[in-house]
């Protein structure tokens, strides 16, 4: 069986995951020209520019042009905008419009919610209300990555971090899919996606490293007795971790999804450079040891036991067949990948780094 013609991303991946619908370009030509509306003349200020349909498309580009067309006051055709977008690869086509819903003003938006931009403005709220894939994309090109993160990054940023990275500064984007503790014998996944959002000049640029972002439950009080048959398979290291609800078992914490601001760790942290906030940090704990942090857990939030405690550091490789990732909360990258990692982020004075909940 020959393999499926794939154009990005390796032959690991099917077609349809990296490939537009095979039409959509053609339907696009057919929307383009022909009159916006019955009985009117092609009105090319309410489409897409030409030069913006040529391939790939840029999704910075796109959110401007829209907000300019949107802004103008004029009748959009939405279905050539529309058609445009499905030239997009499926998988990606939610970070086109993450990117638009940034770069709306307020006189764009206020359009938007008009009923003939009714199908517009759908699009953009569900992206909007939605939680964005933690999984592995493959983008057309580098641009495309760095619009479709540094959209979320921007979404889910705090003002302050928003004003740096639009400045310039280095900013980290971390996407967590869930994982339990107990996962890999309780020595954590590298599961999570860090990207390093950067800029020199104007370009924009992404790295993307693996990451944990959870604590593994080797470093869990119930593994050290072994009367908790649930971490039986787990391989205990130490105990970790605070009592929050107050029933003498230290629980595991996990940072809880936010933007933290860290500074270079004086002294570094298990034998390198680590990076460390000033503020205490708000944790939730795995109160009834079933190796996830849900709503399930009793008094799960911990506002101010983990203190500083949860740095960024290097963990075990992840070139081995069981990684181990040195986690009991804080955020580690494998130590192979991790000289990498220092020598993207350079050596700067601080950085925000924002961790979101990738959707399950």
């Amino acid at each position: 069986m020959p393999w499926p013609d794939l154009t990005i991303g390796g032959r690991d991946q099917p077609s349809w995951i990296i490939k537009p619908r095979a039409d959509a370009r053609a339907n696009l030509a057919v929307v383009s020209e022909q009159p916006a509306a019955k009985g009117q003349p092609v009105a090319q200020d309410h489409r897409p520019p030409a030069w913006l349909r040529e391939r790939p498309l840029d999704f910075a580009a796109f959110g401007r042009q829209l907000n300019k067309a949107l802004s103008s006051h004029a009748r959009l055709d939405v279905e050539a905008w529309l058609a445009l977008v499905e030239t997009v690869p499926w998988s990606l086509q939610d970070y086109v419009w993450r990117a638009a819903e940034i770069r709306l003003g307020k006189v764009a938006k206020a359009a938007l919610r008009r009923r003939d931009n009714r199908a517009l403005w759908e699009q953009i709220e569900a992206v909007r209300l939605c939680r964005p894939d933690g999984g592995k994309l493959y983008f057309q090109t580098p641009k495309q990555q760095f619009d479709a993160y540094a959209a979320v990054f921007r979404r889910f940023a705090s003002p302050m971090a928003r004003a740096y990275f639009r400045g310039g500064m280095v900013s980290l984007l971390s996407l967590r899919n869930e994982t339990s503790t107990l996962a890999h014998h309780g020595e954590g996944s590298y599961d999570d996606r860090l990207v390093v959002l950067r800029r020199i000049g104007s370009t924009g640029m992404s790295t993307i490293f693996p990451i944990c972002t959870e604590p593994g439950a080797q470093y869990s009080q119930r593994a050290s007795s072994r009367q908790d048959r649930r971490y039986g398979g787990v391989h205990f290291n130490k105990i970790d971790g605070e009592d929050i609800n107050s029933d003498k078992i230290r629980d595991l914490g996990r940072l809880i999804e936010g933007t933290y601001h860290y500074y270079e760790k004086p002294g570094g942290h298990v034998g390198a450079r680590a990076f460390q906030t000033k503020i205490t940090q708000v944790v939730e704990r795995d109160t009834d040891g079933d190796g996830r942090f849900t709503t399930a857990d009793p008094s799960r939030i911990d506002p101010r036991k983990a203190g500083t405690s949860m740095f960024i550091h290097q963990g075990g490789k992840d070139s081995v067949l069981e990684p181990d990732t040195w986690s009991a909360g804080c955020q580690t990258i494998p130590s192979n990948r991790f000289k990498a990692f220092l020598a993207t982020v350079g050596k700067p004075s601080s950085l925000f780094y924002v961790l979101v909940n990738a959707a399950r």
